[in-house]
């Protein structure tokens, strides 16, 4: 599943392989992202969602393969579990955000509504509080690609409809985000393209309303049967 080369890509893989003690993690994928969507990355648990993820934005080395995309500093990325610093929240904000005026992060609290939370310590937020942080965190150095791993996993219904706002609103000021999710609603929902892995090879690649409605290969099929 080779794409061409275009400028309007942000990201870009060329036979991607990651492997590890003899497995193959990722298989030869090439994908292309367009700068300023926001792609949909599914898959069954341990199909290489997250090695994907982890692989584009430096955390993981390849073994092979080439990847084309913006340099670290503009790039973010938030995990289903936050990394969250042992601190007040403000402190963890001004950590990950040095060079954020106080203004501006008072501003980043009010947009997540955590400006009571500000001096509560990381790790007495609550899950959802802790994710909402995380993304200001990731959102404040404006980065021009944003990795999201199962952002909203296991929160309720009020977290994530704030963080899916979020997301979606950063996305309309241009940043472009590539999302892991096993919410079908929510990708449904959200995503503009989606890409389809199992196995860690690369089984789909098209646009969302066109994956949704009739995937070409029978596993995405059954996939979203059973999602």
């Amino acid at each position: 599943m080779t794409e061409k080369t275009n400028e309007n890509f942000i990201l870009q893989t060329y036979n991607l392989t990651v492997i590890r003690n003899g497995k193959r993690l990722l298989d030869g994928i090439n994908l292309s992202i367009r700068q300023g969507s926001l792609t949909m990355l599914l898959g069954h648990n341990g199909a290489g969602k997250s090695v994907l993820l982890r692989t584009l934005h430096g955390l993981l080395s390849a073994s092979s393969g080439h990847i084309k995309a913006p340099p670290a500093k503009h790039q973010k990325i938030v995990f289903q579990k936050p990394i969250l610093l042992r601190r007040s929240a403000r402190k963890h904000f001004r950590f990950v955000c040095p060079d954020c005026l106080d203004h501006k992060a008072e501003s980043w609290f009010a947009h997540a509504n955590l400006q009571a939370q500000m001096d509560t310590h990381t790790h007495q937020l609550s899950g959802g509080e802790q994710q909402k942080l995380a993304l200001i965190g990731a959102l404040a150095s404006q980065p021009s690609l944003l990795f999201l791993d199962e952002p909203t996993s296991h929160l309720d219904y009020e977290s994530t409809t704030a963080i899916e706002q979020m997301i979606l609103e950063a996305h309309a000021n241009g940043t472009t985000i590539i999302m892991t999710s096993h919410n079908r609603a929510q990708a449904e929902r959200m995503g503009e393209h989606v890409l389809f892995i199992n196995a860690g090879q690369l089984v789909e690649s098209q646009p969302a309303a066109d994956f949704f409605q009739k995937p070409v290969s029978p596993i995405a099929d059954n996939f979203l049967n059973h999602l």
